[in-house]
């Protein structure tokens, strides 16, 4: 715990200083500081982003970036003290039990993140697409060595600038962070309305919910800042009065989304009804999307080939190019991933499929079936009723499930959207009794301390029927100061196979088939080589020897 809290201290240095320079650069003024740190992250993506094209992110990438932030702290130093200083002030201007509450999320994500990573996405290709660009930076045609590596997302880009592999390999804890940054900024708005307004703001409610962020956040899941940056994009565009900085932050923020997660993209008709009534900001989104489609589509070429990877259009003639067979390999997986184990589950119709969905078991059918109440409730509530945003907001959500239906209905994708709702409906409930503020604040602090007992009083056999996920985390003494490594496969041996030119390293034991945990470089399973050579006829080969310059894939006759 006390080596990850370092980690957060160091990454909000960095985080901090560069979004001061980003508001001065932008002539952004943020209303709320934590924006400022937001903003930095945003700025800290986008650098390392385009130090990815050229070369690794390891040590030498942190000592430049440690020199350009240390200067820029330099010449921000009034604006650094300033806006710590609101951090100060706003926390002692906290009630004790927010106070209690604030902490509570603290110790708690430092401990989560010091146990072993729960998401099995984890071990297929979390680590493996950070450990790339630790090594490597971005590596042309990765796609080809193993197509889920071609998932690299700009949060994973992030997260190989700040995890200091070059010392451990126990510090992939960026969500923890960002959990704290977001819960300090909701329960900020939420004192704020409360003393102004004497109401009982739905982002407060938001962390009734950190019971469900908490297993994704001792692992860099990019669903994580989707879950929560969102809520604040939702937050911005709900206010009545938006300021020309309003109008650039919400725009930033959604494009960050976007380029962290292309899933996310349907909540851009926000921007149409936005720009349609604010008649601003609209050539500052402009600019502001051109140059993230650019680093966007140069990550995709680089990996695949295509520029709009996951899409297999706009190829670019490179010997890299991931074959269009192996890519929609990938995307059917996707697309019907909660129907794989249905029989003939390519043929079957939107509505059946919808039927089988609404019929899931475990934790499925909580977020399905809640997701459909919620559509089904809210619009029935005062806000709804009541204010145009509102209304706007909830004709964007259902567009957006609708569409995240049919590309791919895992709940996680539609859980900004489920976290929304809820809030919204628990705040109309709550304001309606008029729940004083300390019985919900009690309540509150009641259920951010859920996440540390949740795994001791659920099991997790009646949530999910997949046995990776029914393991329970250990709570150890040495947690306290070292957290456990960055895979809960710490201790499994890997076999090295070659595959013509290729050597490559597989775990001796297959725990699951995509799985890959921390295998030395270039790691992999050598499950998905023979199946892809037995189905599509291609293997993976290293384009010039080094692993350095990528992979192709070669076509194979035989067996």
């Amino acid at each position: 715990m006390i080596l990850i809290l370092f980690s957060w201290i160091v990454m909000l240095y960095f985080f901090l200083t560069m979004g001061v320079a980003t508001e001065f650069v932008l002539k952004i003024k943020s209303e709320n500081r934590i924006l400022t740190v937001i903003l930095g992250i945003i700025t800290q993506t986008i650098l390392l982003t385009i130090v990815s094209f050229f070369t690794s992110i390891g040590l030498e990438i942190f000592i430049c970036n440690l020199i350009l932030t240390t200067t820029i702290a330099l010449f921000f130093k009034n604006n650094l003290v300033e806006t710590i200083l609101y951090f100060k002030n706003t926390f002692a201007s906290f009630s004790l039990l927010i106070k209690l509450i604030l902490i509570v999320i603290l110790l708690s994500a430092l401990l989560k993140c010091a146990q072993f990573p729960f998401i099995l996405d984890n071990e297929s290709y979390y680590i493996q697409t950070i450990k790339w660009l630790n090594e490597y930076g971005l590596v042309k045609g990765l796609g080809n060595f193993n197509i889920a590596f071609a998932q690299t997302s700009a949060w994973h880009i992030l997260q190989s600038g700040f995890n200091f592999s070059y010392i451990t390999s126990r510090l992939n804890d960026i969500n923890g962070l960002l959990l704290v940054i977001c819960s300090f900024y909701s329960i900020s708005i939420f004192d704020s309305h409360l003393k102004q307004e004497k109401e009982l703001h739905w982002l407060g409610f938001l962390l009734f919910f950190n019971v469900i962020v908490f297993q994704f956040i001792n692992a860099p899941s990019p669903d994580v800042p989707l879950f929560l940056l969102a809520q604040i994009v939702f937050y911005i565009f709900l206010k009545e009065q938006k300021s020309k900085d309003d109008i650039k932050i919400i725009s930033l923020l959604f494009l960050y989304l976007v380029f962290i997660k292309i899933t996310i993209l349907p909540l851009g008709l926000l921007f149409l009804f936005l720009f349609y009534k604010e008649k601003k900001g609209l050539v500052f989104f402009v600019f502001s999307s051109v140059f993230t489609f650019t680093l966007w589509a140069l990550k995709n070429y680089i990996l695949t080939g295509y520029l709009l990877f996951p899409f297999d259009i706009l190829a670019i003639d490179c010997d890299w190019l991931v074959p269009s067979k192996l890519v929609n390999n990938l995307n059917n997986m996707i697309k019907n991933h909660e129907f794989l184990a249905v029989k003939n589950y390519k043929i079957l119709s939107l509505m059946y499929k919808f039927k089988l969905w609404i019929q899931f078991k475990g934790i499925n059918s909580i977020f399905n079936k809640g997701i459909i109440l919620l559509f089904l409730i809210t619009p029935f509530t005062k806000k709804m009723q009541s204010n145009y945003y509102y209304k706007l907001l909830y004709v964007t959500l259902l567009f957006f499930f609708i569409i995240v239906f049919i590309v791919s209905p895992q709940f996680r994708f539609f859980l900004a959207a489920f976290l929304f709702l809820a809030t919204i409906l628990l705040s109309d409930i709550f304001n309606r009794l008029k729940i004083h503020a300390n019985t919900f604040l009690a309540l509150l602090l009641v259920a951010v301390l859920l996440p540390l007992i949740t795994n001791y009083i659920v099991d997790l056999k009646n949530l999910t029927a997949n046995k990776l996920n029914q393991q329970t985390d250990k709570i150890n003494f040495t947690q306290l100061l070292i957290p456990e490594q960055n895979s809960k496969y710490e201790n499994i041996s890997f076999v090295k196979y070659q595959v013509d030119n290729l050597e490559f390293y597989s775990p001796k034991n297959n725990f699951f088939f995509y799985g890959t945990a921390n295998g030395s470089l270039p790691c992999t399973n050598v499950g998905i080589i023979n199946r892809f050579k037995r189905k599509l006829k291609i293997i993976p080969q290293l384009r010039t020897g080094k692993l350095e310059d990528g992979f192709y894939s070669k076509k194979v006759t035989n067996d």
